[in-house]
């Protein structure tokens, strides 16, 4: 479906605004693109009114599902869409929800576009749910809005101007969910939210400095990276046979002006709860997903390195770097010269799709991979120890909806999560006579607890509160489970279950 689809006409996305008023705000908007440099090209995308614009070849801005961002996403915008206009036709009070999120996807993306479509159906379904008689009383109803900050999240800032020029709107933008990976750009969006009071719940954001205490407002449906560090070392303590390791980290951790916050935290955190197991010198790369003028993906010489160590008892190798870069790992640890020796590589706070698909060149390559995950859709789809009570009936919903379960992935639930967090939220804070405010919305955040309140997730009935020493801990979830799986285990009937810890 394109934005001249004729099959379905959803109300205009954003502000229903006269068309002066489109002019005005599309000179704004180019206005402030100039002042960004001579190099930046702005033009409309979809005509005026579609509530996006081109900057610098991207498709950037907010919209109702009308317009479609890449093909890939027809589909689940088509129904979003869909869903928006029966909203918008009911009688009931309407707010607006907007899914802050890469919407587009290229090579050096943190994201793929299969991440990015897998998040829309996640939380289409979500939307879905809340708007037919679940999640408590429906009321108000939601309109789900998309919000393209760009393929690597710099378009943030034009985005969120947007997005708080909907808080007025007549069915107005209360919160936000989505928020994109840990980079630096989420911090910049999450404060500049933070300090328009509009509230938030990221999905997959894990970096460990992004939380309620840091950015009122914020709370996400994953632990932070920590969390997943130290599960990951629970599980090594079973297997003592494990007892030597080597850290592989991507050194935009370190970039002076955008560091790359998922990467920072992960590699802290492991030098830090792994340091009795790392038993030889880090090695660094240049991770891909941050744009760079050095060549990125060069692991000949870290791989020559640990072949050099193998023969003084390394065990594991400690991956502190993005999924989109690992396979890329994988494969030159595929080419090592020391290919007799069996290699452990440890990951953590991902999903694992695409590696998933290469077990068999995992297993004859002799390499297994262990890592910590925010949720096990196959393993839950076979109800092993720990599944979440309510992952059936979301599993089912999203077979309703035409919906190919065995894509399910932590991208999926967690946006789903994201959106029902803010949903219970939102319907907290509504009365019975007004539609609640952003600011209604973000006194409710820390109230999501206890056996009323507390969010029926597919990943986990998560909650959220103030807590830790200086509510340092606050915005994080509670009862999560952390799954520590295995992909092409060396003997594959050993596979152990999957060990799920919770924070107290």
């Amino acid at each position: 479906m394109t934005d001249t689809d004729n099959k379905i006409r959803p109300p205009s996305p954003g502000p229903r605004w006269p068309r002066w008023a489109v002019l005005v705000v599309v000179g704004l908007v180019l206005v402030i693109a100039a002042g960004w440099g001579v190099g930046t090209l702005v033009r409309a995308c979809g005509g005026l009114g579609s509530g996006v614009t081109e900057i610098d070849g991207e498709c950037v801005g907010v919209t109702d599902g009308s317009y479609v961002f890449a093909p890939e996403l027809a589909d689940v915008e088509a129904k979003i869409a869909e869903e928006n206009a029966r909203v918008a036709a009911s009688d009931k009070r309407v707010v607006t929800l907007a899914l802050l999120h890469p919407m587009t996807a290229n090579l050096t993306s943190a994201l793929s576009i299969t991440a990015v479509r897998h998040a829309l159906e996640g939380a289409y379904t979500a939307q879905y749910r809340a708007n037919h008689q679940q999640f408590g009383d429906p009321n108000p109803l939601i309109r789900l809005v998309l919000a393209n900050e760009g393929s690597h999240q710099d378009q943030w800032q034009p985005v969120v101007q947007q997005l708080a020029g909907m808080v007025d709107d007549e069915d107005p933008l209360v919160a936000v969910t989505g928020l994109g990976v840990s980079l630096t750009q989420t911090r910049l969006a999450a404060d500049e939210l933070a300090a328009l009071g509009i509230p938030m719940v990221g999905a997959i954001a894990t970096a460990d400095e992004l939380n309620y205490a840091n950015i009122r407002g914020f709370l996400r449906v994953v632990p932070p990276n920590r969390e997943y560090i130290e599960s990951l070392r629970g599980y090594l303590q079973r297997r003592p046979e494990l007892d030597s390791a080597i850290l592989v980290f991507d050194s935009n951790s370190d970039d002076p002006e955008i560091p790359d916050l998922f990467t920072r935290s992960l590699r802290d955190n492991m030098r830090e709860v792994m340091s009795s197991l790392i038993k030889f010198p880090a090695q660094s790369y240049i991770g891909e997903t941050i744009p760079s003028e050095t060549t990125p993906l060069l692991f000949k010489n870290i791989v020559s390195n640990i072949c050099a160590v193998q023969a003084q008892g390394l065990k594991i190798v400690l991956f502190g770097g993005r999924r989109a870069d690992l396979p890329y790992f994988l494969t030159a640890l595929g080419e090592r010269v020391c290919l007799d020796t069996p290699m452990t590589v440890a990951a953590a706070a991902t999903e694992l799709g695409v590696v998933k698909e290469r077990e068999a060149e995992l297993r004859e390559n002799k390499i297994t991979v262990v890592y910590a995950a925010s949720t096990d859709p196959p393993g839950w789809g076979n109800t092993v120890s720990g599944t979440p009570a309510n992952f059936a009936e979301f599993r089912s919903q999203f077979d309703e909806l035409g919906f190919d379960p065995t894509r399910l992935d932590g991208d999926t639930l967690s946006n789903h999560d994201a959106v029902v967090t803010a949903v219970t939220a939102i319907r907290l804070a509504a009365t019975p006579n007004s539609a609640p405010t952003p600011g209604d919305v973000l006194g409710q955040l820390l109230n999501l607890n206890g056996p009323n309140n507390s969010i029926p997730g597919a990943s986990g009935q998560l909650s959220f509160s103030f807590r830790g020493t200086q509510g340092d801990e606050s915005g994080n979830p509670c009862d999560k489970p952390i799954p520590v799986l295995e992909i092409a285990p060396s003997v594959p009937s050993a596979e152990p279950e999957p060990i799920y810890v919770t924070c107290s």
